[in-house]
């Protein structure tokens, strides 16, 4: 049986990510970016999905699945979001 990781609610919020209504199965998270909005999908299958919003056009970022919580800071790296708490006073 595989193993996968999702970060907690504490984290995305430690992150700048606030939750938001969704349907059944899954968790919403989303944040301002420099140009749009970031949004995290969380599923019951352990299944995550990024998404961006710039300039109203969305932008499929990543769907899959993370071992664990240095390997979802990399993805958030890779697909160019702040994988670290956002500084005080800062969007």
């Amino acid at each position: 049986m595989s193993v996968f990781y999702q970060p907690s609610a504490e984290l995305l919020q430690a992150l700048g990510f606030v939750q938001f209504r969704s349907p059944p199965r899954q968790m919403r998270y989303s944040r301002p970016s420099a140009c749009g909005q970031e949004t995290v999908v969380l599923y019951e299958d352990d299944e995550i999905t990024l998404l961006e919003v710039v300039d109203g056009q969305m932008l499929y970022s990543f769907q899959g699945r993370v071992a664990s919580e240095a390997e979802f800071r990399v993805l958030l790296r890779q697909v160019n979001w702040s994988a670290e708490p956002p500084e005080p006073g800062s969007c």
